[in-house]
């Protein structure tokens, strides 16, 4: 039987596994703070099918993202058992910080009447900077326990490269290998793409700096908040002034190892440049030039193409309704808010302007181009 190669290293997924097992034995709750969301539910999946202990408990993965409900009345969750240990796995909580707030007092009732109910949240923003504290101290389950999930190290980092060579069928020389570890740091999408991108076009010089990569590289220096964003840019230019909120935001990165030279490199090409959105030549939506069409869904590209292709300042909302979903589908008012609220949401976290949108009352939305 041939052997199965693990992404990343025994060592790191067992510090991970142990914290949920360990939280989970004392039926209490936690948060894992520092997975991207990409990442979530791949190292969810991996904990489920490897962990053997878990046999004897009802574990469920909740995928927030999946409730478009704003009413936490509404909220249908797996069936709890009855003399059984469960354990939530919730995924994409950091809609728990905005949008979703109100859930958070659902859940501190259900732990609450269910003692053998243990929920472990699992978030990309760190939710003990001072700012963010202030908004869910009073959600004690959140702060339970804490596993802050740092960036891969170098052991991982060839583990993954080899996970990869195996994925791909490729040899990669180890002078290029080290060259990947060296600018992509911990960060295994970014690793991945570089040798995606050498797989399909042996071409070395590039493996840095093609449409793909500066894509995944704005993705994720937009998913910083604002202050980590100052904070980042203020450390690849070298300022050794902080501010106290700043300081918090170095030692955090410090803790999640957050360095890698590939996106300090793009920090510095973006701070220069004005974030523009725009449809090019092959009816592709791009940012600063960067295609992002796969950043999207279906319906919010064609949404946002009706938008970037119309002359006129206000779009009603019976032709934005029909871009979306066509001739004969039925919507409603809230349906098509809710949408809007949603693009908004993933403009803006890619560096846009929050006003991109503007609803216009009894008329329609203007796209302030």
């Amino acid at each position: 039987m041939k052997k199965v190669v693990l992404p990343i290293s025994k060592e790191s997924f067992s510090n991970f596994s142990d914290f949920i097992d360990d939280v989970t034995s004392r039926n209490e709750s936690g948060s894992i703070i520092g997975l991207s969301q990409r990442e979530q539910i791949y190292r969810v999946n991996q904990f489920i099918n490897q962990d053997s202990r878990l046999k004897k408990i009802n574990i469920k993965v909740i995928d927030l993202n999946n409730y478009l409900l704003e009413d936490s009345e509404d909220f249908n969750l797996p069936d709890l058992r009855k003399n059984q240990k469960n354990v939530y796995l919730i995924i994409n909580s950091d809609c728990l910080l905005e949008e979703k707030q109100s859930f958070l007092s659902f859940f501190n009732k259900l732990t609450k009447e269910n003692p053998s109910l243990s929920l472990i949240f699992f978030f990309r923003r760190n939710i003990t900077y001072p700012w963010t504290l202030k908004k869910i101290s009073s959600y004690h389950y959140l702060f339970q326990n804490i596993y802050f999930y740092p960036a891969y190290n170098e052991n991982d980092q060839k583990q993954f490269l080899l996970y990869l060579e195996n994925k791909f069928k490729i040899v990669i020389p180890k002078k290029i290998k080290n060259l990947v570890c060296k600018e992509c740091g911990g960060n295994l999408w970014f690793i991945k793409e570089a040798v995606r991108y050498l797989a399909k076009t042996n071409d070395v010089k590039g493996i840095f700096d093609h449409q793909e990569m500066n894509f995944r590289l704005k993705v994720v220096h937009d998913e910083l908040e604002d202050r980590e964003k100052d904070v980042a840019e203020k450390i690849v230019n070298g300022d050794q002034f902080f501010t106290d909120e700043e300081i918090a935001v170095v030692d955090y990165f410090k803790k999640m190892n957050f360095t890698f030279p590939i996106l300090n490199k793009f920090i510095i090409k973006q701070t220069a440049k004005e974030t523009s959105i725009a449809i090019n030549k092959n009816n592709r939506i791009t940012i600063n030039s960067i295609i992002v069409d796969l950043y999207f869904s279906k319906k919010e590209r064609a949404a946002l193409r009706h938008f970037l292709s119309q002359k006129i300042e206000i779009v009603s909302r019976e032709e934005i309704a029909k871009s979306i979903w066509g001739e004969n589908n039925s919507y409603t008012d809230w349906a098509l808010d809710q949408f809007i609220k949603r693009l908004r949401d993933k403009l803006k976290k890619l560096g846009l302007k929050v006003d991109l949108i503007k609803t216009v009352k009894n008329k329609g939305f203007f796209f302030n181009k």
